[in-house]
């Protein structure tokens, strides 16, 4: 590949040339560009900067990528890639501040590289308003082609053991993006006001997503808020990862999981076929409070765990359609509008030791769709145990569903239809459910304990504005 060098200008009160050729620029430890700002012409399928090789650590504390592009562009244009990332093994980025790309960072094919401090705002977005009034676009979450050209802060594909730490991605459509990664550490970002998802996983395992912020991501949609806009996403065959302690408030959601197909329906044979279900992971201490829809939605999959979050002051506080196998455990769900815990065509799922208060629906809402859909995905053998169900409309409901246990609930001003049989266990069930806490939370406590940096906040600790009408629209990005 031919190198060509950007213009290079240090800051000063003389503004930087524009470079309007294609780029390409290698860099290595004895090739870093001037301190200072660089205006580079963003070209599709090209790199600003490109970083090869192992072994290296590239400081960029003081340089500015910025692209370069024509006077009068706007987010929506942004195109190419500002800084890339390829095929390296062992390498560290650190310190610069990259703007006004498609994707301003990419790791593409890297193994044990880490991405340190960096700034990356202001990527590509959508315009989601004009003169001040609303844009309605839904995203396309699961189409891969719609991710790309979506674009992110920063984006990672076929990537094991990287890191993502201490990173800022802002006021664009999407922060950070993990695609067909392994074994990847995402920790103390933040990736918050974004009109489309502030971290987002596709058909990616074994990562820990802790401690970031992904506050305030959501788009204007239906007269409202949402549309699949979320704090933090995890699409087609996302298994076996650990989402801890992350704060995912004001979202169209606060955190959604779900499947590649949408539970992939076959009119011909009357049966759902699932296609890359999201399952085995841990969701725990995560806050998805004040979401316009649900604080935290996870349908077609199974065995994920819900451990400990905040679900308050939202639309429905857990949206689980299609979900066996799960548990929803020890979690904070109160305001909710309509129900704290919805599950439709669900099997085999605890809800254990919940506080639910202040509910307008139900307290937990369990039913089958009839006809076709009941007879493949019934709502069978799902247990409600030792829960706190207070100030409710219903505390619980079992529409069209089988083999269900109401056990040893806390009940205030919360009544139970008649037909509902109600009791206390010996705790039997309960015992195998604590035994199993004991050993998730050493993982969890390692988690906490290890990864949450010093002074680190919920934004329900701050002083900020909270509920939806602390959402402000923004051209391109929900604004603070």
């Amino acid at each position: 590949m031919i190198t060509i060098l950007v213009s290079v200008l240090a800051l000063s009160t003389s503004a930087p040339r524009v470079s309007d050729e294609v780029q390409d620029q290698i860099l290595n430890t004895a090739n870093l560009p001037a301190i200072g700002l660089h205006l580079v012409k963003a070209n599709t399928g090209h790199a600003a900067w490109v970083i090869r090789g192992n072994n290296l650590t590239i400081d960029l504390t003081g340089r500015v990528l910025q692209s370069g592009n024509v006077e009068g562009r706007t987010q929506a244009d942004e195109i190419g890639t500002g800084i890339l990332l390829d095929g390296c093994s062992n390498v560290t980025l650190k310190n610069v501040s990259v703007t006004g790309f498609q994707c301003n960072i990419q790791a593409k094919n890297c193994t044990n590289v880490k991405i340190l401090g960096v700034q990356a705002n202001r990527s590509r977005a959508m315009t989601i308003a004009s003169e001040g009034k609303p844009i309605e676009q839904f995203l396309n979450l699961r189409s891969i082609a719609a991710w790309r050209s979506y674009g992110a802060g920063i984006w990672l594909e076929h990537c094991t053991k990287a890191e993502v730490l201490g990173c800022t991605t802002q006021f664009a459509q999407n922060g950070i993006a993990l695609v067909n990664c392994q074994s990847c550490l995402v920790n103390d970002n933040n990736c918050s006001y974004n009109s489309g998802w502030g971290l987002a996983l596709w058909h990616s395992t074994d990562n820990a997503v802790v401690w970031n912020h992904a506050d305030f991501c959501n788009r204007p949609w239906s007269g409202g808020w949402g549309g699949d806009a979320a704090g933090l996403v995890a699409v087609n065959s996302c298994t076996k990862n650990v989402f801890v302690g992350n704060s995912l408030t004001h979202g169209g959601d606060g955190f959604f999981l779900t499947d590649l197909v949408n539970g992939g329906f076959n009119p011909d044979t009357k049966r759902y076929e699932f296609q890359g279900s999201s399952n085995r992971n841990l969701v725990a201490y995560n806050d998805g409070s004040w979401s316009s829809h649900n604080a935290f939605e996870g349908t077609f999959a199974e065995g994920n765990i819900y451990l400990r979050n905040y679900a308050d002051d939202s639309d429905y506080g857990f949206w689980l359609g299609f979900a066996s196998h799960s548990m929803v455990v020890q979690n904070e769900i109160k305001r909710i509008e309509h129900d704290a815990i919805a599950i439709n065509q669900g099997e085999v799922n605890t809800i254990f030791r919940n506080d639910i208060e202040d509910v307008r629906g139900n307290g937990v809402h369990v039913w089958s769709s009839p006809g076709p859909v009941e007879e493949d995905k019934p709502s069978d053998q799902n247990e409600v145990t030792a829960n706190r169900l207070v100030h409710c409309k219903w505390a619980v409901q079992f529409d069209r569903s089988t083999n269900y246990q109401v056990l040893s609930n806390t009940v205030m001003d919360a009544p139970i239809p008649k037909e509902i049989k109600t009791g206390f266990s010996d705790f039997a069930h309960s015992q195998l459910v604590e035994n199993w806490l004991y050993h998730k939370d050493v993982k969890v406590a390692e988690i906490w304990n290890n990864r949450r940096p010093k002074g680190w906040q919920y934004y329900r600790e701050t002083k900020g504005a909270k509920g939806q009408t602390a959402v402000k629209l923004g051209a391109f990005s929900p604004i603070l």
